[in-house]
């Protein structure tokens, strides 16, 4: 039998092969066979991470807080570990306590998707200067690279710059600021190739005037292509119909023409739950606050952290979330 590498991580290995196997369960069981006290380094970090994994798949999310500070305690330099005891104060409605776990550990101390996570909480309890202060590390490193093509990116852990983009996009919004947001997208035009420069101020404007017209014109352009080449078309569909219903005064009209829009296999599944948020859109628009409390409460089944701030600006249905996150914010308040 090979022997494992000098610097593998034995612990990181147990939990992917336990995964692959379908027995994540079994996790914690098997961690106890290993004494803390005698590893060091990486598995170490990763004995004390994995163990408040596991108690948060299993949603003791007390015993989950437990353990992570544990293993701040023991490894107080690692980022995950502080990461995932902030998502736990976030929980406990320890919010302050929160922001400061995640500054502590901003990308690239943190992986890319940890970021983002820590910028959608920013967005759900009002500070878009800290949804600013997560994101904003990524733009030096894409300027860096030159090169904003999608697998290009994904291949180096980064995520597209326009998602992040518009997730600045989302912050700008609620902060009525675009400067910087228009000065990253014309650096970007300027310095970086692989890179929709046409399609981000085309964004940029309709943020910015109100005017969604040639972003409507463009969706019914994307639509068309993407049946030629047989490629899903639910996401342009599902943003050409909820800028159109939104015209109407009628939510059952509006909820027509979300409901005309036909998703298939191969489209994203969260596109359903979209469908929802829309719907209540309609309602809050109309003044139906009995409706509308039915489609939040459908939304808060699928997504209980309602949309990431990207999907909420880029399908217009930024205003019915920030109505609907004092909901949120409600249920994690401490009492």
């Amino acid at each position: 039998m090979k022997a494992a590498a000098p610097n593998a991580d034995r612990l990181d290995a147990l939990a992917n092969r336990l995964q692959a196997e379908g027995r994540t369960a079994d996790l914690e069981v098997e961690l106890v066979r290993f004494d803390p006290k005698t590893l060091q380094g990486a598995e170490k970090e990763s004995w004390y991470h994995l163990r408040g994994i596991a108690a948060f798949q299993r949603n003791d999310r007390p015993l989950a807080f437990g353990r992570f500070q544990e293993g701040v305690e023991a490894c107080p330099d690692s980022a995950k570990l502080v990461f995932s005891l902030a998502q736990e104060h976030e929980a406990r409605g320890e919010i302050d306590a929160m922001f400061e776990g995640f500054d502590r550990v901003k990308f690239p101390k943190v992986f890319a998707h940890y970021a983002l996570a820590a910028a959608r909480y920013a967005y759900l309890w009002d500070r878009p200067d800290k949804g600013r202060a997560y994101v904003e590390p990524f733009f030096p490193i894409y300027f860096q690279l030159k090169i904003l093509d999608t697998t290009f990116l994904h291949l180096r852990g980064l995520p597209f710059f326009e998602q992040v983009w518009a997730y600045l996009a989302a912050f700008s919004v609620l902060e009525d600021e675009f400067g910087v947001l228009g000065e990253i997208a014309e650096r970007a035009a300027k310095e970086c190739s692989d890179f929709d420069a046409a399609g981000v101020r085309r964004e940029l404007a309709a943020l910015r005037t109100g005017d969604y017209a040639e972003t409507k014109a463009h969706l019914h352009e994307q639509i068309e292509e993407h049946k030629r080449k047989g490629l899903p078309t639910g996401y342009w569909a599902m943003r050409l119909a909820i800028l159109t219903a939104q015209e109407s005064d009628d939510p059952v009209a509006g909820s027509a023409i979300l409901d005309r829009v036909a998703l298939g296999p191969n489209d994203f599944k969260w596109l359903t739950d979209l469908r929802v948020l829309a719907k209540g859109d309609l309602a809050r628009r109309a003044g139906d606050a009995v409706l509308e409390f039915h489609y939040q409460q459908e939304c808060f089944k699928k997504q209980p952290l309602l949309f990431e701030p990207d999907h909420a600006v880029n399908f217009h249905l930024l205003d019915v979330q920030e109505s609907w996150k004092e909901t949120y914010r409600a249920s994690h308040r401490r009492t």
